[in-house]
């Protein structure tokens, strides 16, 4: 039974298998990391605590890298990742708003700066200038946005 259990350096017990418990690589740490932090983090922070918490030498690079790959990170903002599992969705802005207008249905530029503010750490302009695109997106009289 022991050798099926065991104990990461944050002091969680697991499957000892599981890469939550044996973490091999910078994708697991920087995981075991994120996850630890509980929000979006930038990269550079990412690679610091690694080194910090797992004395492991972690370059910032190596580590953007790693973080760009894992299906399991989220980018969020300017080299800020989250986790999927906290339930940001995948892609740009654009289709973040996409995802949004086709839940909701037609909104206002408020509501949807508001819902994209939510899941994105982007400037209110950037949403602005994707709203603006005609092949994806269209204002009615009554200023509600929809998809075209």
């Amino acid at each position: 039974m022991s050798k099926n259990i065991g104990k990461n350096p944050l002091g969680e017990w697991g499957r000892a298998k599981s890469s939550n418990i044996s973490a091999r690589g910078i994708r697991d740490y920087a995981y075991l990391v994120i996850r630890r932090h509980g929000s979006p983090i930038h990269f550079r922070e990412v690679a610091r605590l690694i080194s910090e918490v797992f004395k492991k030498k972690a370059h910032v690079a190596t580590t953007h890298n790693e973080l760009i790959k894992d299906e399991r990170f989220i980018l969020v903002g300017r080299g800020l990742y989250a986790l999927k599992e906290w339930g940001y969705s995948q892609g740009i802005v654009r289709d973040v708003i996409a995802d949004i207008l086709k839940k909701h249905g037609p909104l206002t530029k408020d509501k949807i700066i508001e819902k994209v503010l939510k899941e994105r750490y982007v400037k209110e302009n950037t949403i602005l200038v994707n709203l603006q695109n005609p092949k994806f997106f269209k204002k009615s009289k009554e200023g509600l946005y929809s998809l075209v």
